[in-house]
């Protein structure tokens, strides 16, 4: 196949020439060459590849992998979008699109509704949770791919699309056809007061529509009382550079500085221009954890640098970098590039180094090379403390490179095994589509007052050990139990017994025991996590009966992080008291830490 265009041609060197130059450097003992030289080189050895390789290349295949091995020469975040991963990339950052409103995913391999988005057009015809696709415009939905699915699903608004329903208790396929209509994903999922002062905001992404969803929140929370709040940004993975810069504004004074970037091309620095939407002595929470990442970390970061917000939960993902997308072509290719380093208002670049940002690692090693040339340990240690510490304006002590880590650290309980399983297979989700029938024939109302009767859980219960998937995930003690019954199996074929199983009768009897404890004590773990299988019925089934926010508010309820938030927001003296500096730390002001 030969190359299509000159245009193609050189994009594909330039891509190539770029991980060959990027590689050069990366050697201190040789010097990277002039940039123009090192293409011509590689010009001619792809051109010799094109020519004379004893089979055809396919250029497609070497530029992906040139792609794909560019972000092991960059980092992670910088990569080469086709046409498709682009236009949902747009989608995600847009926060709109043509489709019918509905939440899919894959359960047990079949095309499953998850949710219906409230006032959307599947929503207004009753498609609800749980309801598999078989079909859509006529075709069998078994094989296709989520992705594919979704292609399927969405379209030009005004058109139409009909899908053919299987739902549980209706024994015929059910054919709805819906006119799409444009689908808004809301950045705020859900916001509510969690108790009669303190106001909470879930924030889920950064794009677009963040700031005016954000404020609209803001504005009905306070017509209901609030006089505190918490944003919970946890497992927030980021967005829009300008949208975080936005947020942390209604919440900041004039003035002062939220962001700066530095990069090769580029060295920005944003602080808050208007009057904040949320008085400055307003208490505030932030719930952060390892998934809040970029944008969230902005916000988060900006809010505890200038001692405005408490910052609960776990240390964040620690992604200090800003991408910027350059399209590549007509076609709709695309490349995010990693251009800057973000830092926040008194210095602190939070990027871990695992996320594998190069200009970082070679920071940190010309730092250490540094640090090994210099006289003593002790010495090196106290200029590596004063390189690595940063004070808030008040004077607390903050560390750069690990993420944003929170004034208050949360450990959540581990969950038991039993229950992961649960949730990983969607156990509670099935079961609420499973029984749902039921309930309305009985004409149960499920609303936030109903409490679960023992009989569900008890069916719960059996529901689970009638699952055959279900039945077949094993605990890592009874994996190691089968293990064990190989390796003795093993040994005595060795020794010269050819039998199959194991013929010592007190190991089968000890083996045997084990496993019969190992397996007793799965159905012990339902007893000990009644309560929690409890409240997981409900949270699935005030989804289907009512909707999400419902749920949610529900689930919040148990929240051990939320909860702990709650309690210093509910406590003044202890707010004031963690959120000021240390009596030690009061002389090292902002200005010095700056410097």
């Amino acid at each position: 196949m030969m190359f299509k265009s000159f245009c193609f041609r050189t994009v594909f060197i330039a891509t190539l020439s770029a991980l060959c130059v990027a590689n050069a450097a990366t050697d201190k003992k040789t010097p990277p060459g002039d940039f123009y030289d090192e293409v011509s080189r590689l010009n001619k050895v792809l051109s010799e590849v094109n020519r004379k390789y004893v089979e055809e290349v396919n250029p497609t295949e070497i530029t992906d992998a040139a792609i794909n091995g560019i972000r092991n020469i960059l980092d992670p975040h910088t990569a080469v979008f086709a046409p498709k991963d682009y236009e949902s990339l747009r989608v995600s950052m847009e926060g709109k699109f043509g489709g019918v409103g509905i939440t899919i995913s894959l359960r047990d391999n079949i095309l499953t509704v998850i949710s219906p988005l409230s006032g959307t057009p599947a929503f207004k015809l009753g498609i609800r949770a749980g309801d598999r696709i078989r079909k859509i415009d006529g075709k069998d939905t078994k094989g296709l791919s989520l992705d594919d699915a979704v292609n399927k699903l969405r379209g030009k608004i005004g058109t139409d699309v009909t899908v053919a329903i299987e739902r549980e208790g209706v024994p015929d396929l059910m054919d709805f056809t819906i006119t799409r209509a444009e689908i808004i994903v809301h950045a705020v999922p859900y916001y509510g007061m969690v108790t009669s002062d303190i106001g909470y905001i879930k924030l889920a992404t950064f794009s677009d529509k963040t700031t005016s969803d954000v404020e609209n929140a803001l504005r009905s929370l306070q017509k209901q009382g609030m006089k505190k709040l918490i944003l919970d940004m946890r497992y927030n993975p980021g967005g829009l550079l300008n949208q975080a810069i936005e947020i942390s504004e209604l919440f900041l004074k004039p003035g002062n500085v939220i962001v700066s970037t530095r990069g090769r091309t580029q060295k920005t620095e944003s602080a808050a221009r208007r009057t904040p939407l949320v008085k400055p002595e307003v208490p505030m929470v932030v719930l952060v954890n390892q998934g809040s990442a970029s944008a969230a970390e902005i916000v988060s970061g900006a809010l505890q640098d200038w001692d405005r917000a408490l910052i609960v939960g776990k240390t964040s993902f620690g992604k200090g970098s800003v991408q910027t997308i350059f399209p590549l072509d007509n076609a709709g290719n695309a490349l995010k590039l990693t251009t800057a380093f973000y830092y926040l208002p008194f210095g602190r670049c939070i990027n871990k180094p695992e996320n594998g940002i190069k200009g970082l690692r070679l920071q940190e090693e010309e730092i250490e090379d540094e640090e090994k040339d210099t006289a003593k340990a002790d010495s090196v240690k106290k200029d590596t403390v004063a390189r690595d510490t940063f004070y808030t304006n008040n004077g607390r002590m903050m560390f750069g490179g690990g993420g944003i880590s929170p004034d208050v650290d949360v450990e959540l309980d581990p969950m038991p095994w039993v229950v992961q399983v649960q949730e990983r297979m969607a156990m509670y989700f099935k079961f609420a589509v499973k029984i749902r029938p039921g309930l309305e024939k009985a004409g149960v109302k499920v609303n936030s007052d109903w409490v679960v009767p023992d009989s569900l859980f008890t069916q719960f219960k059996a529901f689970c050990k009638k699952d055959t998937n279900f039945m077949k995930v094993k605990s890592n003690a009874l994996v190691g139990v089968d293990q064990l019954e190989k390796s003795i199996i093993r040994e005595q074929n060795y020794m010269g017994d050819s039998a199959k199983t194991i013929s010592d009768s007190v190991l089968v009897k000890r083996i045997g025991e084990m496993r019969k404890a190992l397996e007793d004590n799965r159905d012990a773990q339902f007893e000990a996590n009644k309560d929690y299988i409890m409240d997981g019925i409900k949270r699935e089934l005030l989804t289907a009966f009512v909707n999400d926010s419902v749920s949610t508010a529900f689930s919040l309820k148990r929240d051990k992080q939320l909860n702990e938030a709650i309690k210093y927001l509910s406590d003044n003296q202890l707010y004031k008291k963690l959120i000021s500096a240390p009596p030690k730390s009061k002389k090292k002001t902002a200005a010095k830490a700056k410097k």
